[in-house]
């Protein structure tokens, strides 16, 4: 009896192709998936950037940002002022400036409820803090609701680059608000505050806030 011949074995080399042939479409897919992707990514950046520039933003009102530079809201009421969150308990907000500055004395410019602050704390370049002042605030208002505090730097505090104000306005009734810290030296020169970090603010806004420009990298 004669036995079936058996099939022809497919060879080798046509296996092999089929396996490479199978790997670079499907590289071939990756690769386009990925591009995809990256497109459709770096769209979606530039379309927050847009949104970003043309978008309107809400301004808060006696905020962080607000004790920055010099003062511009003698009466409290106009929202340029730094204001914690309520009128029942200590707050504090300290003040920073770009470089360390040899002040001979603190300018507090007090607004809307002004006689409220109870300490003021200098730090210096290397970050050490000096209390130079603590008790009761002797800022007295004027017609306009605002004060000038002027708390004298010791000799022994070469330099100030932040400074720390507590407030207190309990059983007052009101809001203690600071318009602004000016750092003045000897010879008359007087440097304002270019970041803030704070206890609470008023409506509940950021705690801190810097005056400086963030860097602008372009659009595309």
């Amino acid at each position: 009896m004669s036995t079936a011949p058996n099939p022809p074995r497919p060879r080798s080399w046509l296996r092999l192709q089929f396996s490479l042939g199978t790997i670079f479409w499907l590289m071939l897919v990756v690769g386009i998936i990925m591009a995809w992707w990256k497109d459709r990514t770096s769209l979606d950046e530039r379309l927050k950037k847009l949104e970003q520039m043309y978008a309107p933003t809400q301004q808060t009102l006696w905020g962080a940002a607000d004790i920055l530079g010099a003062p511009d809201d003698p009466t409290g009421g106009a929202g340029k002022s730094w204001c914690p969150a309520g009128t029942s308990g200590p707050d504090w907000v300290e003040v920073g400036f770009d470089g360390a500055v040899p002040a001979t004395k603190i300018d507090l410019y007090e607004t809307y409820l002004v006689g409220c602050v109870t300490e003021v704390i200098v730090i210096d370049g290397n970050g050490d803090e000096t209390s130079i002042w603590k008790g009761a605030d002797p800022t007295t208002a004027t017609v306009a609701r605002t004060g000038l505090f002027a708390v004298p730097v010791p000799a022994s505090v070469k330099s100030v680059q932040r400074v720390k104000i507590h407030v207190d306005s309990t059983n007052r009734g009101s809001w203690p608000c600071i318009d602004a810290v000016g750092l003045t030296t000897a010879a008359g020169k007087t440097a304002w505050g270019t970041s803030s970090n704070s206890s609470s603010v008023y409506a509940g806004g950021s705690l801190s806030a810097t005056s400086k420009k963030a860097t602008w990298h372009g659009l595309w």
